[in-house]
């Protein structure tokens, strides 16, 4: 793989795996000001800043292409390599699906026939141009890729900038009118629905912080550049998630109040806020930018996605075909096997909350596996090579995969009250014991093939 990617880029990157901007927090205010607030502040400090440090301290050890697919071999052998990798491309079946469905969501501002009440195939057309384009772009390489995350992240912050500066100028001349702590949660809702709600909307809106590990063979320099790039990225998201929802709390409430009547925190009502603060020019921007945000994130999760299952037939998990590379270093078939697959899953999903929630799920297991990981190349390997090395020894370690663990079991026990153990934990529990069933046969044929081989060498 060609090292392109400049630390610039790399936070780029980052910051359209885990946020993209402001959009997609919508859910979490519904909640209600108070609980919505608390989240977003608390779960960067229990959720991301452990995971974003453990990944730190693997990616700076072990920056191989594949990311926590190379890390799981390393520390748990081939079985847990399979999982993880087997999982991480079932999590992105799940997550790709959101981003196609954004898209059309803030395009419907100007075009409502791309709107989920629209015409369904004219709404499908759009996502299925917009996922076969930036695949055709990802296939001109990872540099490509790092320059226009770049582009896309000067865009999606600059009109939360606006509405943040227009608010607290209207604020501070007109009065705030709202408090951004109360309610605690909104009119009607009860805390455990609205906790049980909002906590995977959270959670995933903070989620993906291990993504870019999976491009650090194209990184220029990964051991020192990979922990800054995650610096960076975790103070530019935690800023722009945080102050534009105090402001917008403090001036428009929630639910939104317009013209007399209520809005409620739903896809598209930052606009909605945008044009209450500021104007319908900066309400127009912020849809207009929904867009861009949509197909930045769309266009970097293609670049770290892709990776997986070309790693993975590098070892002969899934078929050589899928280790094929073009001039630009990228993995060509990769990414139109990918491309396909994510065609067929925008046609059967299109409620963003709901892939949200099963997200989560999906990345808990993930997840899980990479601190594990973590952990046992902490006990087993205690003198290998760290570049960086969270401080504090053993406590601190295991009070960083706690503290993610705790979140995910907070998170699926709200949602069990509120739904069902089947429905929350269950079908996650089928689609995840999938590696039990098909591991023994691909083993058994990986090694048939490398004993041919073999075989043939002589």
């Amino acid at each position: 793989m060609k090292r392109t990617l400049s630390l610039s880029a790399i936070v780029s990157v980052v910051f359209f795996n885990v946020a993209g901007g402001t959009y997609a927090l919508e859910g979490v205010l519904a909640a209600g000001p108070g609980l919505a607030l608390m989240l977003i502040v608390v779960t960067p400090l229990v959720w991301s800043a452990p995971v974003a440090l453990v990944c730190a301290e693997l990616g700076t050890t072990i920056p191989e292409e594949g990311g926590y697919y190379a890390w799981s071999k390393r520390a748990l052998g081939p079985f847990g390599a399979y999982c993880q990798g087997w999982w991480a491309w079932l999590y992105t079946m799940v997550d790709i699906g959101i981003y196609p469905t954004m898209f059309c969501d803030y395009l419907a501002y100007f075009w409502p026939d791309v709107g989920e009440a629209g015409s369904y195939w004219l709404r499908r057309a759009v996502m299925l141009t917009m996922i076969w384009g930036f695949v055709l772009l990802n296939l001109r390489g990872a540099h490509t890729i790092g320059n226009f995350a770049k582009a896309f992240t000067f865009a999606v912050v600059v009109p939360f900038v606006i509405l943040m500066l227009a608010g607290v100028y209207q604020g501070l001349t007109g009065g705030f009118l709202f408090s951004a702590t109360t309610p605690v949660v909104a009119e009607g809702k009860t805390f455990q629905a609205a906790f049980a709600a909002a906590i995977p909307i959270a959670l995933w809106n903070y989620l993906g912080w291990d993504s870019i590990s999976t491009i650090a063979g194209e990184m220029d320099d990964p051991r020192r550049n990979y922990p800054k790039a995650l610096l960076i990225a975790i103070l530019l998201i935690c800023t722009i998630y945080i102050l534009p929802t105090i402001v917008s709390l403090l001036l428009v409430g929630t639910p939104l109040r317009v013209d007399g009547q209520t809005v409620e925190w739903d896809t598209g009502a930052w606009a909605v806020a945008g044009k209450l603060i500021a104007g319908n020019w900066l309400g127009t921007i912020i849809s207009a930018i929904g867009m861009v945000s949509a197909v930045g994130l769309y266009s970097a999760l293609v670049l770290v996605y892709s990776r997986v299952p070309f790693v993975m037939s590098q070892d002969g998990y899934l078929p050589n075909v899928l280790v094929q590379q073009n001039t630009f270093g990228a993995p060509s078939v990769s990414l139109v096997v990918s491309g396909a697959l994510y065609s067929g899953i925008v046609l059967y999903f299109d409620d963003l909350d709901a892939l949200a929630a099963a997200d989560v799920t999906m990345y808990a297991g993930m997840m899980s596996l990479e601190l594990v990981s973590f952990l046992a190349l902490r006990w087993r390997e205690p003198a290998l090579a760290r570049p960086f090395k969270v401080p504090g020894g053993w406590p601190i370690a295991v009070v960083l995969c706690l503290l993610p663990w705790s979140c995910i079991g907070a998170g699926a026990y709200f949602r069990v009250l509120e739904l069902s153990v089947m429905e929350v934990l269950g079908k996650a529990a089928i689609i995840m014991g999938t590696p039990l069933l098909l591991y023994p046969f691909i083993e058994a044929r990986r090694r048939t093939t490398n004993s041919m081989s073999v075989d043939d060498s002589h």
